[in-house]
């Protein structure tokens, strides 16, 4: 493929809540840097972190049109990692099914060396590329009275199979977050070991919120992507992209307490961006 270059992109919090956008490109031998700033938002008030997605939704991941899977001439490569927000840790002390559902410590931002885990992170306006290498098959656990993983991705039109463990009743409601939020499935469980396979929460792209009509404390994500530029950071919140299509796009990084924020990201081919991006 030839020599790689390499592209960084950072993103620093400002003062007035902006995001100040650093972006340099190494040009081959000759040690020239170009620099570009620009302003990127940050929306990070609770109340508006699920309706933020709306221009940057997945649901116009591909910029309303079909995703076609094609192979990429020249591709770009996103290295990403998000950082800034110490891990923290939330005691649940449930208040139903106390038999069963004992206090728990639930970590609400997964962090290891001042990165942010458990972030989804997904590129909009990718119209073609590789295909979608997310799981066709993926399972999700009521167990302890938690659901596990916190979140994860399922390839569009898969299947997750709903696995419920705990001695009690539960009814899990799916539905599809941001403007117009609805419900994708209903799920009731009541023995011990109960599968319950559901094709709803992936039937179109979406970040799906699974949550618990009876134990309110009780909720989990599920990533669903039109393209395979979608991800769920590490714990070291470190994220990757392959065989990029070279062009210019939104990176949308979400998480659940931290807020949504996103940034133009150019890419160039057989260019490496690297993506820093701090809340």
């Amino acid at each position: 493929m030839g020599r790689w270059d390499v592209r960084r992109v950072t993103a620093r919090r400002r003062a007035l809540g902006l995001w100040s956008l650093g972006a340099m490109l190494a040009c081959g031998d000759g040690g020239s840097d170009r620099v570009r700033i620009a302003d990127v938002t940050a929306d990070r008030a609770a109340s508006d972190k699920h309706g933020a997605l709306d221009e940057t939704s997945l649901a116009r991941a591909t910029g309303g049109a079909a995703y076609v899977v094609s192979a990429v001439a020249a591709p770009g490569v996103i290295i990403g990692r998000v950082t800034g927000a110490p891990a923290r840790d939330t005691m649940i002390t449930p208040t139903k099914d106390v038999e069963v559902c004992s206090p728990f410590s639930e970590s609400v931002v997964a962090s290891t060396n001042g990165g942010v885990g458990n972030a989804a992170v997904w590129l909009v306006g990718v119209a073609s590329g590789p295909r979608d290498d997310a799981p066709r098959r993926a399972r999700l656990t009521l167990n302890g009275c938690r659901l596990e993983p916190r979140i994860q991705r399922v390839a569009l039109g898969g299947t997750l199979m709903v696995n419920g463990r705990d001695a009690m009743m539960s009814r899990l409601q799916f539905t599809a977050v941001g403007p117009g939020e609805r419900s994708r499935a209903t799920l009731l469980f009541s023995d011990v070991g109960q599968i319950v396979p559901t094709s709803g929460p992936a039937a179109s792209p979406a970040l799906v919120r699974v949550s618990d009509d009876l134990h309110p404390w009780i909720q989990a994500w599920v990533l669903v992507s039109p393209h395979a530029f979608a991800a769920v950071t590490a714990p070291d919140g470190t994220f990757r992209f392959d065989h990029v299509p070279p062009g210019k796009y939104q990176l949308v990084i979400w998480h659940e307490y931290l807020g949504v924020q996103h940034t133009a990201v150019r890419v160039e081919p057989n260019v490496q961006t690297n993506v820093e991006m701090a809340y």
